[in-house]
């Protein structure tokens, strides 16, 4: 039997994980459900018009930012519970397989629900209100920028896992305050590499967004690549692999 991994005993760890904690999955839903349809139809009653396009991605956007993040950072919420932590990392599975039943849940199976749950009160909100002679435009998962948007929360994904293993505590809370401090020194060094590259003062730039400056009493944007762009994409993937591997070796390490 193969000691890194084996379906048959992925698949009755998957059934464990599943069983032991459906009852807080299917909880964590229905709040997220309730959230969606109060907020949701809060919007609808003062809206004019129906929801358009721009307001239902900012909406997907940051729902599934937030709650896949929140979600992803109790997932090896047992590794850190000294009365479960025991029973945890001595089953009888590999590293690599309860690593791999983490990610599913929180990476693959949280997407395909709430991407199911946000269509279902999107079509529910938007009949809810009749607007005459208005054109209601609905969210396509399958067009740009909505595809970017996956890479976007594999990257987050892969940060908030690899804190939820790391912090023994609070690793939501540890983990978001490490993102935004990374995030500012990052925009920091990025702007002082710029202005000593250009000899020129501009504005705080994050990394991959656009360089703007003062030039003669002008605002001046200079855009070096569009977000969705093929080395944004990759980059974005391979920071995902990687908080994604530390991940598996910080948890590797538990158990040893």
């Amino acid at each position: 039997m193969n000691n890194t991994f084996n379906a048959k005993r992925f698949g009755l760890l998957f059934i464990k994980q599943l069983t032991e904690h459906y009852k807080t999955y299917l909880m964590g839903l229905a709040v997220l459900i309730g959230v969606m349809l109060v907020g949701g139809g809060f919007l609808v009653y003062l809206m004019p018009e129906p929801i358009n396009l721009g307001t239902q991605t900012v909406l997907f956007v940051c729902i599934y930012f937030l709650a896949g993040t929140i979600f992803t950072s109790t997932i090896f919420a047992d590794v850190s519970d000294r009365k479960k932590a025991i029973a945890y990392l001595t089953l009888p599975a590999s590293n690599f397989e309860k690593f791999i039943v983490g990610w599913v849940f929180s990476y693959v199976i949280f997407s395909l629900v709430y991407t199911g749950s946000f269509y279902l009160i999107l079509m529910l909100l938007l009949n809810l209100k009749h607007w005459p002679n208005q054109h209601v435009e609905v969210f396509n998962v399958f067009v740009e920028p909505a595809p970017m948007l996956f890479v976007v929360f594999s990257f987050l994904h892969g940060v908030a896992l690899w804190g939820a293993i790391f912090f023994e505590k609070l690793h939501f809370i540890k983990t978001a305050f490490c993102f935004f401090i990374s995030i500012i020194v990052l925009t920091l060094i990025n702007t002082s590499f710029i202005e000593a590259l250009i000899n020129h003062e501009i504005r705080p730039a994050t990394p991959f967004s656009n360089i703007e400056l003062i030039d003669n009493n002008r605002n001046v944007a200079i855009t070096g690549m569009r977000e969705n762009d093929t080395l944004v994409v990759c980059i974005l993937f391979i920071v995902a692999l990687i908080f994604w591997t530390a991940a598996y070796y910080r948890l590797k390490e538990k158990q040893v």
